[in-house]
């Protein structure tokens, strides 16, 4: 009785002997992989974009028209006669 547990436990530590030698010699690598994730920090984010209102598209819009360029004068006469 006693041979045979000697035997069981050479079995069991060679096993494990085994296992971890495979472990640390075998090919076991993983293989690389490029992995991009956006980040955003706290700050930096740029603002969310406009969400549409609903209905705006239905209503029209005034277009913005920019100052003539026409010399200033102090009465309307003068304006009118373009001194």
């Amino acid at each position: 009785m006693g041979r045979i547990l000697q035997a069981v436990f050479i079995l069991v530590v060679l096993g494990a002997l085994g296992v971890l030698g495979y472990a640390y010699f075998g090919d076991m690598e993983a293989d690389p992989v490029q992995t991009r994730t956006p980040v955003t920090l706290p700050g930096l984010a740029p603002p969310p974009p406009a969400q549409p209102v609903p209905g705006a598209a239905l209503v029209p819009v005034a277009p913005s028209v920019a100052p003539s360029a026409a010399p200033e004068s102090s009465t309307p006469a003068e304006a009118a006669s373009g001194q």
